[in-house]
């Protein structure tokens, strides 16, 4: 999960980035071009923002069943 956060934050930086060289870039090609990328980055982003979700939620039921069993076990002694 630690890596899927680093390249979340990569990416946001890259956002901020590529919006801020938005603003300065005179050219309409150009500009159309960063603007492409800005969003292939941000449904990157939000690609991203899901998996972590869903990670999150598999590693929450992971360790809901491992304290059900340490439950059971401890009861069980």
């Amino acid at each position: 999960m630690g890596q899927l956060e680093q390249a979340q934050e990569r990416l946001e930086k890259a956002l901020a980035r590529l919006e801020d060289a938005s603003q300065r870039v005179g050219g309409n090609s150009t500009a159309a071009q960063v603007e492409g990328e800005l969003t292939a980055l941000r449904q990157k982003c939000a690609t991203l923002e899901n998996n972590t979700q869903a990670v999150s939620e598999r590693l929450d039921t992971a360790i809901e069943r491992l304290q059900a069993i340490l439950g059971e076990s401890n009861g069980a002694g």
